[in-house]
């Protein structure tokens, strides 16, 4: 078992939602409209960058975290808006 964490723009929300969905991940919670900061990068007036994401998360099997990221990752680092996609993916020890 292994926890899927994916950081995307919103543009690729559905690309991510649709790989979720034909890797046959049981289910999966989505979080729109997240926003993250930037703090090793200050603007000109002092503050932190901030940037606007979908978040989706879902424990699932290693094959079909495995199949998601295949689908996946040749969107990684490749956009116009950040935050791109970005793909974690962490052991799971139990789920309960």
């Amino acid at each position: 078992m292994k926890q899927l964490t994916i950081f995307c723009s919103s543009d690729l929300s559905e690309t991510v939602r649709d790989a979720l969905i034909q890797a046959g991940v049981e289910g999966f919670i989505k979080v729109p409209h997240a926003v993250g900061s930037k703090p090793g990068a200050t603007w000109e007036h002092g503050r932190y960058p901030t940037w606007e994401a979908e978040i989706f998360m879902t424990p699932a099997p290693a094959e079909a975290v495995e199949r998601v990221v295949a689908r996946l990752k040749d969107y990684c680092g490749k956009c116009e808006v950040e935050p791109c996609l970005h793909i974690l993916v962490s052991a799971v020890e139990e789920v309960y």
